[in-house]
């Protein structure tokens, strides 16, 4: 129980972040912890093999996307440094 309040607090506020945040790249990254934070309380909220299956499957979709919001930063980042 304390694991799963730790968690909610922590995505509430990556949540709260990310709509106060006005830049698109500096969103990415709670975009991230939202999603790795989303697959950690599938997890602990369904401790059956199902809700093992659902949430790996959950988890490599989140890695997908981390690395997808990795490449936008970098691409993002070595086109602001060819504009300079």
């Amino acid at each position: 129980m304390l694991e799963e309040t730790i968690i909610a607090v922590i995505v509430i506020y990556m949540v709260l972040r990310l709509f106060v945040t006005q830049d698109r790249l500096e969103r990415m990254p709670y975009l991230n912890v939202i999603n790795f934070g989303v697959a950690a309380i599938i997890t602990l909220q369904n401790p059956s093999p199902l809700g093992a299956v659902t949430s790996i499957i959950y988890f490599i979709m989140a890695t997908v996307a981390a690395n997808a919001i990795a490449f936008t930063i970098d691409k993002v980042g070595e086109i602001e440094h060819d504009n300079d």
